[in-house]
């Protein structure tokens, strides 16, 4: 019986400390998204190309927002396109090489533009493309040291 009430104590206190680790870790991970690199507001203008006509230019604007407390070297955005915008792209070199630094909680105001071919489209087809520009990929670096011992 005694061997019983050891064994359950054992297990409970097993259970405990595994739980407590669970939790632990969640609050780590909360706090990476919380501190990241995110975008607060996205907006995308079209307009149709001046030299061209048939040619629609997309222009967006974003605000990346630095939340961690380092800075960091912004080395290039892109956007991220549906395959079907991709078939219809002018250049597909749509890359900004921006090579700037973004000091810790701080933001970085960033616009790119991108022409699209929509010949034979009229302004409902071209809505119907249903051009989206919420996603990018971003190439950072970002300097990085051990931990100081002492927080």
């Amino acid at each position: 019986m005694k061997n019983q009430k050891h064994a359950m104590i054992l297990i409970f206190l097993l259970m405990i400390l595994a739980l407590s680790g669970c939790i632990s870790y969640s609050v780590k991970t909360d706090k990476i998204v919380e501190d990241g690199v995110n975008i607060n507001s996205i907006t995308i203008g079209l307009g149709e190309s001046e030299e061209d006509a048939g040619i629609t230019v997309v222009t967006y604007n974003f605000t990346l927002r630095n939340r961690t407390n380092t800075s960091i070297m912004l080395k290039t955005v892109e956007p991220i396109l549906s395959k079907d915008i991709q078939e219809r792209l002018i250049d597909r070199d749509i890359k900004l090489d921006i090579n700037e630094k973004v000091d810790g909680n701080s933001s970085e105001e960033l616009t790119g533009t991108f022409k699209l071919d929509t010949k034979g489209l009229d302004k409902e087809g071209i809505i119907k493309l249903n051009i989206n520009v919420n996603e990018f990929n971003i190439a950072m670096e970002q300097v990085v040291g051990m931990n100081d011992v002492n927080n």
